[in-house]
């Protein structure tokens, strides 16, 4: 398996101690440098190759949002900042992880999850290593808890989604299909529409001829001609 490089952005020493304790107690990653300013990190990219990279967002003479920008192309993020007003447009720099200062061992550790799921899923390697089955929303001021094992499918709006789940009503929050996609387990979820993402263990039975998913809440979902094959060679009847 893989160790995967990374680098911090951080201009406090106090936090650049914290983050290195905790990447230490963490084998899969590796430090290479820590930044105290965005200028120095760019000039390290330059004839360096990196596949994570944790920053803050205050920085000297170049915000970490701006350096994200800059990247081209872009390694795994994770954004870590004492305040909660960047929240959303950290999001849409598809970032895969947002820590809110100050920030624990055990929040830093499921972010780092993350980080190792979507690196070796889109490396075709195995991981071992995720037990993430929930994740956090946001949806308005509050930061709502999502069980895995809770949705049925995932609607998108536009550049928000609505989760389904068992719960009485649903989740609506501010992120692409695409970023969800890539946060969902492969082995539990499958895009099979532009606008829908289903959890496979809530089909009920699907209507090959007319291209429709029935989910265990009865809700009919429809099958995108380009995912359809896919899903079919999924699930295959008995008889």
């Amino acid at each position: 398996m893989k160790i995967l490089r990374c680098i911090v952005l951080e201009d406090e020493e106090p936090a650049q101690n914290l983050i290195r304790n905790y990447l230490s107690r963490i084998s899969s990653i590796e430090l290479l440098q820590v930044f105290d300013n965005a200028i120095e990190a760019s000039n390290f990219l330059t004839h360096q190759t990196v596949d994570l990279i944790i920053t803050d967002i205050s920085m000297p003479h170049l915000s970490g949002l701006d350096f994200i920008r800059m990247l081209s192309p872009s390694p795994h993020v994770i954004i870590m900042t004492a305040h909660a007003d960047y929240a959303l447009e950290s999001y849409d720099l598809d970032v895969i992880d947002y820590l809110k200062k100050p920030i624990s061992f055990d929040r830093f550790k499921k972010s780092l999850e993350k980080v190792k799921r979507l690196y070796y899923t889109a490396n075709n390697e195995d991981s071992h290593t995720s037990s993430e089955t929930v994740v956090y929303v946001k949806e308005g001021s509050k930061m709502i808890k999502v069980n895995f094992n809770d949705i049925i499918y995932v609607e998108g709006l536009r550049d928000y989604i609505k989760i389904i789940t068992d719960a009485d009503r649903p989740i609506i929050t501010h992120i692409t299909m695409k970023k969800m996609v890539e946060i969902l387990p492969p082995q539990s979820f499958m895009r099979v529409h532009k606008s829908y993402i289903i959890a496979t263990d809530k089909i009920s039975a699907i209507d090959g001829s007319n291209s429709l998913i029935e989910l265990k809440n009865n809700v009919m979902i429809p099958m995108g001609q380009n995912y359809k094959e896919t899903l079919m060679s999924k699930i295959k009847p008995i008889n």
